[in-house]
């Protein structure tokens, strides 16, 4: 006789996929140093970076679309970082920082996601 079919399967390529992200996510919280942020600060559009900053870099820009954060033009020429909206919703801005430009609001957004990786108990 047959088994039953479990009503609740386990989706193996996303345990896989969450197992893999746990084990990254524990590797980029401990390289995370004052000189790596720093070296983005310096950079945040570098061809040429450090292994452990090109590691976080693909990470963070891979991040699901509701992590993500983008930049905002306000009308007096400063920047903003808000939310990426979900369709038919207006940005929300995430804090009342201005940047004086967009190499300043891109160091921003990777404060903010350095935050929320460092802000996560699951890995």
């Amino acid at each position: 006789m047959t088994e039953p079919l479990d009503p609740n399967p386990v989706n193996g390529e996303l345990a896989v996929r969450e197992y893999f992200d746990s084990k990254t996510r524990r590797y980029l919280k401990r390289v995370i140093t004052p000189e790596l942020i720093e070296e983005h600060r310096c950079g945040p559009h570098a061809q040429h970076r450090s292994e452990p900053l090109g590691r976080l870099m693909f990470y963070l820009k891979n991040l699901p679309i509701d992590q993500q954060y983008a930049l905002r033009l306000m009308p007096n020429g400063a920047y903003r970082i808000t939310s990426i909206p979900k369709p038919g919703e207006p940005p929300v801005e995430v804090d009342g920082t201005d940047y004086p430009d967009p190499s300043a609001g891109l160091h921003g957004i990777f404060l903010r996601k350095i935050n929320d990786l460092m802000g996560r108990q699951d890995g």
